[in-house]
């Protein structure tokens, strides 16, 4: 697989591959993530062009068998059909290498967002944290009820629920993407090597890290981690009691040859000795400034054991729309998109209203995630 495709000309647009009557142009390669190579390209229907889309080119698939699997798989994928799932539109190999085709969201991603957040000293509002979290569990809750031809669940598990992974589009709309990470019970799918964590390994859940088997209460943990820090600033892993207490405590077994697929800010067996340290007495202390309702929410989302979180997005989703009915004021898309103009504006504006040093002002800010290749489906 080619590590860089060639350059892009203008005046000489290079075509990705064909199917049928529609063409892939390339706009830009988006660099590398976890199993692959991120593009964007532009769709052409009979040489009329079209919108924009980002590809996502998977390592190279060698035999028909493995080619017969991946097809199957995406087929699972392009079934999931729920309002905050960025799509699957197509899987094309080409030259060995698998193309997943999905939805190109425009808007920002969390990691963008909380960047914003930190850098205006002050996080998103509760009401924000509540309408995003309960969209993303509603999407979960739809992927985790996935059912083959049969009727029986296939047990999809995201896997990757992390800031990069959740977008607010330029409507003010929630976007999950990056399923093509997902985990299922489809027989003879790719089984992941032992010991390997797929997606974010600082958003991943304590089975995860142990190597558990997985189901969706694993993506509702990770969802958690993701609204405290929305919430917070705080990451849990990076408390200072939890890390005083993983620098005390014994390795935990199994996890010394543990390896993360994505490289993060600490190796993944010194990520598991962290949250084998995570207790109650931790979320509470990172929640402390928070309502006691979300302070319920987030400490219950958030167990380590997987039977006393909620059960099911559903239940998640539900905590959250109380909360939101609670405040008495509506919030959906359109008080989204305010808060998240207000949050930027106040980041990168200083108080005297000018421009912060070294700060632009233009949308090419939105660009951040893409170019770390954040957004494939």
């Amino acid at each position: 697989m080619a590590t860089h495709p060639p350059a892009y000309s203008a005046s000489r647009p290079f075509i990705l591959f064909t199917t049928g009557a529609t063409s892939y142009e390339l706009v830009r390669y988006l660099g590398s993530r976890a199993g692959g190579e991120l593009l964007l390209a532009r769709r052409h229907y009979a040489r009329t062009p079209g919108g924009l889309v980002l590809i996502k080119r998977l390592r190279d698939v060698t035999d028909d068998v493995a080619r017969a699997r991946l097809r199957e798989e995406v087929k699972l994928l392009m079934r999931l059909s729920h309002p905050a799932i960025a799509p699957v539109y197509l899987v094309r190999v080409h030259d060995g290498a698998p193309h997943l085709v999905t939805e190109y969201v425009d808007g920002p991603c969390l990691e963008t967002l909380s960047s914003f957040a930190a850098l205006r000293r002050r996080p998103f509002s509760e009401a924000f944290a509540a309408y995003l979290g309960a969209e993303v569990a509603d999407a979960l809750h739809h992927a985790h009820s996935l059912e083959d031809g049969r009727g029986l669940p296939v047990g999809v598990v995201h896997r990757d629920v992390s800031p990069r992974s959740v977008r607010v589009d330029v409507h003010g709309r929630v976007r999950l993407s990056d399923f093509a990470l997902a985990w299922s019970r489809l027989p003879g799918r790719v089984v992941t090597e032992p010991g390997l964590v797929r997606g974010d390994v600082a958003y991943a859940s304590p089975e995860a890290l142990e190597g558990q088997p997985l189901d969706g209460r694993a993506d509702l943990f990770s969802l958690g981690m993701v609204l405290l820090e929305l919430l917070t600033g705080l990451h849990l892993l990076d408390l200072d009691d939890v890390e005083r207490a993983a620098q005390q405590a014994q390795p935990v077994p199994g996890t010394r040859g543990l390896c993360a697929e994505t490289p993060s800010w600490l190796p993944a067996p010194l990520m598991a000795a962290r949250m084998a340290c995570v207790t109650p007495a931790h979320v509470e202390q990172a929640t402390r400034g928070l309502s006691p309702g979300m302070r319920d929410v987030l400490q219950r989302v958030l167990q380590r054991d997987r039977d006393l979180r909620f059960q099911t997005g559903a239940e998640l989703r539900d905590a959250l729309r109380n909360l939101l009915n609670a405040e008495g004021r509506p919030y959906g898309p359109p008080e989204a998109l305010r808060e998240v103009a207000e949050v930027r504006t106040d980041a990168l504006v200083g108080p005297a209203g000018e421009a912060e040093a070294g700060l632009p002002l233009d949308d090419d800010l939105w660009a951040g995630c893409d170019d770390d290749g954040a957004d494939w489906t």
